[in-house]
């Protein structure tokens, strides 16, 4: 396999050597058999060339089952060549504001659900096992995502004043909350409502409140967090910015996590709006790394992520994935 990797050498490797680079980057020291833990299986030839495209597998010397290194990873029982998966992974890793469903399907040359249902396993694998407590100077804010109210007549009506139309545009949307190390990492998460109650809740678990300063605006949700650390407040109304208190970083974040959804993706449902935000902080939160070493970090991620979706029923172990 050639030692540089960029988009363009991913896209000329074969299926065995995605696979080559899947196994160095999920068992650096060897195979391990995702039944048991077992290590040094044996390695079996497939004898017909026709049942499945992959050549060989490993079979445990302990519990005997066969496997490779897509089963348990978000690559099991797909029929999508691995060259077509390591392409996508790498575009969705690389581009900034996101890769639509409907590119990659123009793009790899498969169908639409099978893009959409791809670009959902991406996500999933981008989600972050164990997110490590924020510190430091964090700044919090909140932001809605969603289109704009259908009825625009009726909203500009004589009837309904300032207050009313406001009300009615956000009733619309979804609110998300963030959080952003000054510098450093980012946080969202989707919220049911912008309370005191919910933004509390969110600032628990994600801050470590003995080493934290927080910088929020004058939102009521905030009127009660200075009594679980540090709390600084800019005024929106009369400054942005005052010596070191602002919220700048975390709006900046907004700004791009919003023009992925306008700009790429147009439209997000409420739905499945928690399974995007995990694709942006994941490209946010190594935006100091190469395209490259992003890609690696993701497909170091694809394991104990299997996603099986309209799927009510027990599904059986699939030894050639």
């Amino acid at each position: 396999m050639a030692k540089k990797i960029d988009f363009l050498s991913v896209l000329q490797w074969s299926d065995d050597q995605c696979r080559e680079f899947l196994e160095a980057g999920r068992w650096p020291e060897g195979p391990v058999c995702p039944k048991c833990g077992a290590e040094n299986p044996y390695r079996i030839e497939r004898r017909s060339k026709t049942k499945n495209i992959v050549k060989s597998l490993y079979r445990c010397r302990a519990c005997r089952k066969d496997y490779t290194a897509t089963v348990g990873t978000i690559f099991e029982d797909s029929k999508i060549p691995l060259q077509k998966w390591f392409a996508a992974i790498y575009l969705m890793a690389s581009s900034k504001k996101g890769m639509s469903a409907h590119q990659l399907h123009r793009s790899l040359g498969i169908t639409y659900k099978s893009a959409w249902f791809m670009c959902h396993r991406i996500r999933e694998a981008m989600r972050d096992k164990s997110f490590p407590l924020l510190t430091g100077v964090v700044e919090a804010d909140e932001t809605y995502v969603g289109g704009k109210p259908r009825g625009h007549r009726l909203h500009r009506s004589a009837k309904m004043d300032m207050s009313a139309r406001i009300k009615a545009a956000y009733d619309k949307k979804t609110p998300v909350f963030g959080m952003k190390e000054r510098g450093g990492r980012v946080r969202a998460q989707v919220i049911p409502h912008v309370s005191q109650d919910a933004v509390e809740r969110a600032i628990f678990h994600g801050v470590d409140r003995e080493n934290t300063r927080l910088m929020s605006d004058e939102h009521p949700a905030y009127f009660h967090i200075g009594k679980m650390l540090p709390h600084d407040v800019i005024r929106h109304k009369s400054e942005y910015v005052r010596g070191d208190i602002h919220t700048q970083g975390i709006e900046s974040y907004w700004s791009i996590l919003k023009r992925g959804f306008y700009g790429t993706f147009h439209h997000v449902d409420a739905a499945y709006l928690g399974m995007y935000l995990p694709e942006f902080e994941f490209r946010y939160n190594r935006r100091e790394i190469t395209d490259a070493e992003r890609f690696a970090s993701l497909v170091g991620q694809v394991s104990g992520k299997r996603l099986t979706w309209f799927c009510e029923t027990e599904q059986p172990e699939n030894p050639y994935a």
